[in-house]
C-alpha cells in the first residue's frame, strides 16, 4: 500500500473509531439516564410510601394524644374550682399508654404476629373504648344510644379490640359534624356476635364502599384523614377470626359498621 493510501485508511480507521466512540458515549448516557430516571421514579415511590405511612401513624395516634390534651384542659378546670382532678389524671395515663400501644400496633402491622385471644365480656370492652371520647361526642351534639347486653363473651385481644372500635367511634364522630345520633348495638347468633354502630351522618358513595379498606383510601383527606386506619381495623378483625363491614344508601343517608367476632 503505498503511503498515501495507507494514511488515508489510518485517518478513516481513526475517524470511524471516534465517531463509533462518540455514538457508544451517547447510548450509555442515555441508558445511564434512563436508569437514573427509574431510580429517581423508584426513590420518588418510596417517599410517597414512607410518608404515607408516617401520615397513617400520626393520623392514628392522633387520637389518644388528642384525648389526653383535652383532658388535661379538663383537669385544669377542676381543679381551679377546687375539685380533685385524679379521674382526668388517670385518663390522661390510660390514653398516653395506648398511644405507645398503637405505635406498637402499627410495627404488628409491618411485621405480623398472632394476637393474644381470650374470653372477655364485650359490653366493658366496648364502653372502655367510648369513655375517654364521650366529651367530644357531648360538644358535638352527638346523641348516643347503647344496647349492649352484659351476657355476650368473645374471643379478643381487648387493646387491639378497644383500637378498633375507637377508629369506628371517631369515623362515625368526622361524619356527623352537626350533630346526629349513634347507634351502637351488640347481638349474638350462635357462635358469632355482632356489634353494629349506626349513625345518620353524611354517608358515603356507594361507588366509595368498594374501595374503603385499601390502605390510604380516605373520604377525609381534606380533614388529615388517611384511610389507614380502616385498613389496620379489617387487619385486626381477620386476626380475631371475625370481619368488618361498612354499607350506606349514599351521600346523606348515614352509615352502618357491623364488626363480627367469634364468642367464647
Amino acid at each position: 500500500m503505498e503511503p498515501k493510501h495507507f494514511a488515508l485508511a489510518l485517518i478513516a480507521l481513526a475517524a470511524g473509531l471516534a465517531l463509533g466512540y462518540a455514538l457508544g458515549r451517547r447510548r450509555r448516557v442515555r441508558v445511564k439516564a434512563a436508569l437514573a430516571d427509574e431510580d429517581r421514579l423508584a426513590w420518588l415511590q418510596r417517599l410517597s410510601t414512607i410518608g404515607q405511612m408516617m401520615s397513617g401513624v400520626v393520623h392514628e395516634v392522633r387520637t389518644p394524644l388528642a384525648t389526653v390534651v383535652l383532658t388535661v384542659e379538663h383537669a385544669q378546670r377542676v381543679l381551679d374550682k377546687g375539685g380533685d382532678p385524679r379521674e382526668q389524671l388517670s385518663t390522661v395515663a390510660r390514653e398516653a399508654d395506648r398511644a405507645v400501644e398503637i405505635l406498637s400496633d402499627i410495627l404488628d402491622f409491618a411485621k405480623p404476629s398472632p394476637l393474644e385471644l381470650k374470653p372477655l365480656p364485650l359490653a366493658p370492652l366496648v364502653k372502655a373504648a367510648l369513655d375517654p371520647i364521650w366529651i367530644r361526642f357531648d360538644e358535638r351534639g352527638v346523641d348516643l344510644w347503647l344496647e349492649l347486653p352484659e351476657d355476650i363473651v368473645v374471643l379478643a385481644s381487648p387493646r387491639h379490640l378497644h383500637q378498633v372500635v375507637t377508629i369506628l367511634l371517631m369515623n362515625a364522630l368526622d361524619a356527623m359534624p352537626f350533630g346526629g345520633r349513634l347507634e351502637l348495638k351488640a347481638t349474638r347468633s350462635g357462635g358469632t356476635a355482632r356489634l353494629a354502630l349506626k349513625d345518620n351522618g353524611i354517608g358515603i358513595d356507594p361507588a366509595a364502599l368498594k374501595g374503603l379498606f385499601e390502605p390510604f383510601a380516605t373520604g377525609r383527606a381534606e380533614s388529615g384523614g388517611t384511610g389507614l386506619g380502616l385498613n389496620v381495623a379489617r387487619w385486626i378483625m381477620h386476626k380475631h377470626g371475625g370481619d368488618v363491614a361498612i354499607s350506606s344508601e349514599g351521600i346523606g343517608k348515614g352509615t352502618t359498621v357491623v364488626l363480627t367476632l367469634p364468642t367464647a
